[in-house]
């Protein structure tokens, strides 16, 4: 956008047409676009699938930029078109650091923006997905982002005036894009403590004292996760946002209650009535029911400002984690009494997400996600353990949905 302000106009065709597209879910909020159609959807999507299809053959930064704009737009072949970027990136070295490059300022900003990106799209993928991720961290060099990477230098850059609440709420992008950063590493690490081959072989090897072993590696991964929430900056809190102007803080909240409820949903896993002890048991099942009625309850706390911004391409699987979660939960509950609550607390959380679709069409793909699960879970009827290993399954499978 900085260079669209200082008159740059050569954009590559695949990367226009991929900020058309995410573009047109606001074009109802333009008083002078509202009164003209929509373009089409479907030309749009054919021109950026052919252009990023030609542009494949010639890597430029701008590729990858339409690439990352797309997968936005979730697909079916987001995991297809991830792997290609990556092969893409480090074509182009992003997985090496620039700092010292002889290359212009702004280049080195925008290869530091595109390879977090694209960090935080791959490991994100792979938690939607079930698959192992391609950014392996010996091989990553990438120095960390800062605001300052952000300012992009332009010969004519001292002409150009933008509004003061623009600015400040290009800022508030910015500081939410890097704490999204920072809890993707975090998520990152929970992926390889608890969900790579290894450490389930680990864990299957563990016997009785695979909770034990689960909980000690939890703990570090949870202590940063506190950390990081602790250290949140005032911009990127929920309550951080105006009255009928946008505020994106949602979905990087959403993946904090993804990214813990990952973690217990490994532990809880782990849980065998017949031979753990009766008081870590207890503990941890405690644990795991505040961390699910905490993440519904931020779904109830989400006002039309946080549904009408913009939402990472994960937060539809991310809200039907939270679902599948609680079916966990009910499909493990010792009695009857506290498998009811799970039941009467999941139809609240279906309520308020089918209530928020009116305001947020692309929450569908998470409802029917819901759907999906809840209707496996009924079929199986009350066969505890052919429910908990359909779940099991079922967070692991690919996530459906569209943005």
């Amino acid at each position: 956008m900085d260079r669209h302000r200082c008159g740059d106009r050569q954009f590559h065709s695949g990367l226009l047409a991929g900020m058309y597209l995410l573009a047109l879910r606001w074009w109802h909020r333009d008083p002078v676009l509202s009164q003209h159609p929509k373009p089409s959807v479907y030309r749009l999507e054919e021109l950026a699938a052919r252009s990023l299809s030609m542009a494949m053959q010639h890597p430029k930064l701008s590729a990858l930029q339409a690439g990352l704009l797309l997968l936005q737009r979730r697909q079916s072949t987001d995991w297809g078109l991830t792997v290609q970027l990556v092969a893409l990136a480090q074509d182009l070295g992003l997985h090496i650091d620039c700092t010292n490059w002889d290359i212009p300022i702004w280049e080195r900003r925008l290869r530091k923006r595109l390879a977090w990106a694209l960090y935080m799209q791959d490991k994100w993928t792979a938690l939607v997905h079930g698959r192992p991720s391609h950014i392996q961290a010996a091989d990553w060099a990438v120095s960390t982002l800062t605001l300052d990477d952000f300012n992009e230098e332009f010969e004519n850059a001292d002409q150009q005036v933008v509004a003061d609440d623009e600015n400040e709420e290009e800022e508030k992008s910015r500081v939410i894009f890097i704490q999204m950063i920072e809890l993707t590493s975090i998520m990152a690490e929970v992926i390889d403590v608890f969900y790579t081959q290894r450490a389930n072989a680990e864990f299957e090897k563990g016997g009785r004292n695979a909770t034990r072993l689960i909980l000690e590696r939890a703990k570090p991964v949870q202590l940063k996760l506190k950390e990081w929430f602790s250290k949140l900056p005032a911009v990127a809190r929920m309550d951080a946002y105006t009255p009928g102007k946008l505020s994106s803080n949602g979905y990087l909240h959403l993946a904090y209650f993804a990214t813990e409820i990952s973690i217990h949903r490994r532990i809880v896993q782990s849980l065998q009535p017949s031979s753990t002890d009766p008081y870590v048991l207890y503990i941890c099942r405690s644990a795991a029911k505040t961390r699910l009625i905490s993440a519904m309850d931020f779904v109830n706390r989400l006002k039309p400002e946080h549904l009408d911004s913009f939402w990472y391409f994960a937060s539809a699987t991310n809200f039907a984690l939270i679902n599948t979660f609680g079916n966990l939960l009910r499909a493990t509950a010792p009695g009857e009494e506290e498998a009811g609550f799970y039941s009467c607390r999941l139809k609240e959380y279906r309520w308020a997400l089918g209530a928020s679709c009116r305001r947020a069409e692309w929450l569908e793909g998470a409802v029917r996600m819901l759907d999906a699960t809840d209707n496996l879970v009924d079929g199986l009827g009350h066969r505890q353990q052919n429910v908990q290993h359909t779940i099991n399954e079922e967070m692991e499978a690919d996530g459906e949905g569209e943005y």
